[in-house]
């Protein structure tokens, strides 16, 4: 028997186990002591611009996702009048009762998945930390003797120290994307159920009228 899969229906980021999170530190405590006991003197030049390269990429994958997280909740802002909106045209006197109640719940799944996906993008914006080379790092880098080795050292570090936040606003965004295809998903399927259900009442009428046992009427004896 096929096991129902929460995720599918209602997807959720999945916290890591403390033996995950203690891994992850080890890992990342690991990157930063090859940095710092590695031998970057050689071609420092190089290893400067690999290291801003790294530095870019991850700032723009967080500014990537900050700006998906800004348009998601615009549009989850934007989207709350019309839904309301369309309340009194789910439920009135003249819809079948039975439609009624099945439009309603697809509606409420609807608006919680979008409610969800706004939530979503609000976690990308919150305040996080960020680290950045300062000017602190620069004066300590230049009273080295190889200042640019140890610049790029310094960069490639904050680069580490970055991964955790910027993970963190990659998966929500992931999230809030999801959420957003779910909303449309059921709002298609709404609006399937809005158009075929006269078609679909008819149909099931007249076939009930086809099943239905023919009445039979009492023969009458004419006596002349």
């Amino acid at each position: 028997m096929a096991r129902f899969d929460r995720q599918l229906f209602w997807p959720t980021l999945v916290p890591p186990t403390p033996e995950q999170v203690a891994a992850n530190d080890q890992m990342r405590a690991g990157w930063k002591a090859s940095i710092n006991d590695g031998n970057w003197d050689l071609q420092s030049e190089i290893a400067l611009e690999e290291a801003r390269r790294m530095y870019d990429a991850e700032q723009e994958r967080r500014k990537g996702a900050d700006t998906k997280a800004g348009v998601y909740l615009a549009a989850v802002t934007a989207l709350i009048p019309v839904l309301v909106s369309l309340l009194p045209t789910l439920w009135s006197d003249k819809t079948s009762k039975a439609l009624g109640a099945l439009s309603l719940a697809v509606f409420a799944l609807a608006v919680a998945y979008v409610l969800r996906a706004g939530y979503s993008a609000f976690c990308v914006l919150r305040v996080s930390n960020a680290h950045t080379v300062g000017a602190g790092d620069i004066s300590r880098c230049w009273s080295t003797q190889q200042p640019a080795a140890s610049l790029a050292k310094s960069i490639a570090i904050k680069v580490i120290e970055n991964y955790p936040g910027n993970n963190a606003k990659v998966s929500h965004i992931k999230l809030a994307h999801d959420y957003l295809l779910r909303a449309f998903f059921v709002f298609t399927v709404l609006l399937a159920v809005q158009a075929l259900w006269p078609c679909a009442a008819w149909v099931v009428e007249e076939i009930a009228k086809l099943m239905a046992p023919e009445a039979r009427r009492p023969l009458m004896m004419c006596f002349s």
